[in-house]
């Protein structure tokens, strides 16, 4: 067969009419004939078919491209050279075709391609990627684009599609038959009420996602736009029914959504979502981006106006790092970037006049269904008559059929008519002074006239409330606008029976809602924004205060459950008093220190630590509070090495130390906290014989001083570093087990009982080096079924790794490469990048043995210079281990093919080694 005639996936047979253009690989056209153009007069003359190619669709001036083609070039000879390529260029194309079809359109003064004519791989390998089609953007990428070709504009575009190619690459492939399930997305935040007249915006919106990859759903507050989002994120989770599975249809494998409300600057932005996504590090972008590369995936990011235009540079790195990424922001204004499909977004569809319209079909618009429904919340009996549906209509209008108007509005039934309210709310032409509340020049405003209608219904049922009620709902609103009923009272100074009355009264009124299967009250938005806006700022202050104190003090009763999931209840709360400068630095330092326990299992979000550290500043030279400093830098020195910043958890261990003074249980704590970072940086490369003694001097001076006191937290830490040094350092396993079980019965002793968990499992981990592996197989398995049960899916990681270890230990290789599998899984979908490192340590000496050799090499190079990468130099042990695995492969392979696969191994991404492992 003639190699012309061949059918190539980059540039298809050409019989449509159009020209096919191929960039990626090669630079070659395919005519409407068929005939293939592969040889061009010249580079430029090729380079000129490129820059008209890849922007089919621009008007390009003939300036631009004389200066793309020849920088620099005088004009009149740059004119000359672009008349004389674009002659070329044509003849070359249309050489022995009878009727050329229409493809150069040029002027005296523009370039460009006839858009409808033309097809390029480059531009459908973007679109692929775009629309969430790996399979397809892989095969339309037969190389790097133009090969050859060195102009600047040709080298920076092929690093980009490169680049863009190699994420495309990251993604794994679907998990091989009776791998481990991935967990659900997290849950979609909870609709209280019914919806109305949002199916049809939902179904355009699901398609405008589909194929964009920026959406901004644009309206005033209270327009509907995050129940909108939340339709749709629902909706685009469900499975595509059959007759639906077209390309049209693609599924994204992950749907999630973000509010955006408490962040008003690019670093809070970042930390929500980096601990939306569970990841840290120092690199909080790069991470989120690589845990965002795993599969077609939408996101939505809530309420995103205050933070234009401190954070719109997120949403670009986000979309050029994620090229599966697809993301939805609401907001009351547009952000203004390239790419950006905007759906605007009004109020509900409005009534016709009253002559055009019977009772039944008013009934039926959503507008006024939303108002009868919310009135017959309020006032069961509820009956729109002919009469009454008249006046609802006009309010309805008058209201410009905005959701949150509506609402409250309907809420008033009680008291007011219909009637009654639209004269109210149209008194003085509808302009009422209070309007100025919500009518600011800043991102929140969005100038839409639509807002009044909204403003006008806050404020009227805002000032027919009573001062103890506005204070309370000042109290929610300074809570994070989500909080329990202890709370409130607290913070407004009155006993839990009245303020339940009062909260009864509001969610009565639509101002509060109550949320469901949850004592937790919640104010939406707008509302919470116009509260705090007609809140003094001294108010708000002393509200602060008051919460701060009780937050103390809830802390504080807490203890040693501070790792319980009840913290996440008001976790909000304390993050945003965290990070508020205006409150006392020592209160906020004294909470922190309070949840210790749960920031070192939850994570503190790296610019609330920065905060802390500034805070920390003020305080730790003042006579007396020395002891706070110390225990905040100990504190930080954990948080600090686990975000990746192993210096500054040095210095707050040193500081912790100094500071300690002659406290002999806060010296203990700093003791061992500075022997923990230097272990859990130590590599068994290095020559421990200095650093034993030093340490073990350290760790039995912590213990002693520990029991002298009777911390028993401080006992149970010390003697598990202890434990650490005598194996880690000395390899003397049945000493640190006997140091662990000591540790273990103490955290029992005090109730914690992940940390009880943690120690068994160390335990184990001792017993196998110990040769016990009947006993760490029976104990890990429980410890593994237990982590999954309570959703400690850390515990259940370390579980799985030390089970993997044990059943390699019994030789039972099947077993092992199943429970590796499992625990690659997890590490993956939790973007647990340590854990994973180490997980895909372990297959390839299961897979060698069970004679797979070729999967076997590749994993085993991948594993040897990822962790070189990314971790440092291999230890000896891991060195035994890399050559074992080749030397069992080359014995059923040879030295040559085992050479080759090792360096197809290393060349492997993240991604495709994931996904080689779940083929295995």
């Amino acid at each position: 067969m003639d190699a012309s005639s061949r059918h190539d996936p980059a540039v298809p047979p050409a019989r449509d009419g159009r020209w096919h253009v191929r960039l990626l690989g090669a630079v070659e056209v395919r005519r409407p004939d068929g005939q293939r153009v592969r040889s061009f007069p010249t580079r430029q003359v090729a380079a000129l078919l490129a820059q008209l190619a890849l922007s089919p669709q621009v008007t390009h001036a003939r300036e631009t491209l004389i200066e793309a083609l020849w920088p620099g070039v005088a004009p009149d000879l740059g004119r000359n050279r672009l008349r004389q390529a674009l002659s070329a260029l044509k003849a070359v194309l249309e050489r022995g075709l009878d009727r050329p079809a229409p493809l150069l359109q040029a002027d005296r003064v523009h370039v460009r391609l006839v858009d409808e004519a033309v097809v390029c791989d480059a531009l459908d390998f973007e679109r692929a990627v775009r629309r969430g089609d790996p399979a397809a953007a892989l095969a339309l990428y037969q190389g790097e684009l133009m090969p050859g070709h060195y102009l600047d504009w040709v080298v920076d575009e092929r690093r980009r599609l490169a680049e863009l190619f190699e994420r495309v690459q990251a993604v794994p492939a679907a998990p091989a038959q009776g791998s481990a399930r991935p967990p659900a997305d997290p849950p979609l935040p909870a609709q209280w009420t019914r919806s109305f007249g949002l199916e049809p915006s939902a179904t355009q919106l699901q398609g405008v996602i589909r194929h964009h990859r920026l959406v901004t759903v644009v309206g005033p507050g209270g327009c509907g736009k995050t129940r909108l989002a939340l339709e749709t994120a629902r909706a685009l989770r469900e499975p595509a029914p059959p007759e639906q599975k077209t390309a049209m249809a693609a599924r994204f494998a992950h749907v999630l959504f973000l509010p955006m409300v408490d962040c008003f600057d690019a670093t809070q932005a970042l930390d929500a979502l980096a601990a939306s996504l569970g990841v840290g590090g120092r690199d909080l972008l790069r991470e989120s981006a690589l845990r965002l590369a795993d599969a077609p995936t939408v996101m939505v990011l809530d309420n995103y106006e205050q933070l234009i235009p401190h954070a719109v540079g997120l949403v670009m790195q986000l979309l050029e790092q994620a090229p599966l990424l697809h993301l939805v922001v609401t907001s009351r204004v547009r952000l203004g970037l390239p790419g950006e499909q905007v759906f605007a977004l009004a109020g509900l569809p409005l009534p016709e006049t009253d002559a055009a319209r019977t009772p039944e079909e008013a009934l039926q618009n959503p507008a006024v269904a939303l108002f009868v429904d919310r009135a017959r919340s309020a006032r069961p009996d509820f009956d729109p008559k002919a009469g009454t549906l008249a006046d609802i209509c006009r309010l309805v209008r008058q209201l410009k059929g905005m959701p949150l108007a509506l609402e409250l509005a309907a809420s008033r039934v009680g008291s007011f008519t219909p009637q009654h309210m639209l004269q109210l709310l149209t008194q003085d032409g509808g302009s009422s002074a209070h309007l100025h509340l919500l009518s600011r020049a800043g991102p929140r405003s969005g100038h839409d006239r639509r807002q009044a209608s909204i403003g006008a219904v806050v404020d009227w049922s805002w000032r027919l409330l009573a001062a103890p009620e506005q204070r309370l709902m000042q109290a929610l609103a300074e809570c994070a606008g989500d909080a329990g009923l202890p709370m409130l009272a607290a913070v407004c100074g009155e006993d839990t029976a009245a303020t339940a009355a009062r909260l009864d009264n509001l969610v009565g009124h639509s101002m509060v809602v109550l949320q469901p299967d949850s004592p937790r009250y919640t104010l939406l938005e707008p509302v919470r924004e116009f509260v705090r806006d007609a809140c003094p700022a001294a108010t708000r202050q002393t509200l602060r205060l008051g919460l701060m104190n009780w937050l103390l003090g809830w802390a504080q009763a807490l203890g040693t459950r501070t790792s319980s999931p009840l913290v996440e209840t008001e976790a909000r709360a304390v993050r945003a008093l965290l990070s508020d400068a205006t409150m006392p630095a020592r209160s906020r330092l004294e909470l922190a220190l309070s949840l210790r326990s749960f920031w070192e299992s939850a994570g503190l979000p790296a610019a609330i630590q920065d905060e802390l550290t500034r805070a920390l500043g003020t305080i730790q030279d003042q006579s007396g509070l020395e002891p706070l400093a110390s225990d905040l830098h100990e504190m930080l020195a954990y948080l600090r090495f686990a975000a990746g910043f192993a210096a500054e958890a040095t210095s707050h261990a040193e500081a912790a130390l100094r500071l300690a003074g002659s406290d002999a249980s806060r010296r203990a704590r700093a003791l061992v906290r500075r022997a923990w970072v230097e272990l859990a940086g130590h590599r068994d490369d290095v020559d421990a014989g200095p650093q034993v003694p030093r340490l073990d001097n350290d760790l039995s001076e912590a213990l002693d001083l520990a029991r002298e006191v009777g911390d028993r937290e401080a006992q149970a830490r010390a003697l598990h570093q202890r434990a650490a040094l005598m194996s880690q350092m000395c390899g003397e396993w049945a000493d640190a087990e006997g140091l662990l079980a000591q540790s273990q019965a103490l955290w029992v002793e005090l109730g914690d009982t992940r940390k009880a968990a943690s120690r068994l499992r160390n335990r184990a981990q001792c017993w196998v080096r110990l040769g016990r592996l009947d006993d760490a197989l029976s104990c890990l398995e429980r410890c593994e079924r237990e982590a999954r049960l309570s959703d400690d899916w850390l515990g259940q990681i370390d579980s799985l790794l030390s089970l993997s270890t044990v059943h390699a230990s019994l030789r039972h290789w099947d077993r092992a490469l199943e429970i590796d599998r499992r625990c690659v899984a997890l590490c993956w979908q939790r973007w647990h990048r340590h854990a994973l490192a180490i997980a895909l340590w372990n297959p390839p000496l299961a897979l060698a043995h069970l004679r797979r050799p070729e999967p076997a090499a590749r994993l085993m190079a991948f594993a040897g210079r990822h962790w070189a990468t990314q971790f440092g130099p291999l230890s000896r042990s891991d060195r035994r281990t890399l050559r074992r695995v080749q030397r069992l492969v080359r014995a059923q392979l040879g030295a040559a093919h085992t050479q080759a696969l090792w360096l197809e191994g290393e060349a492997l991404s993240l991604g495709e080694a994931v996904a080689l492992l779940g083929a295995a």
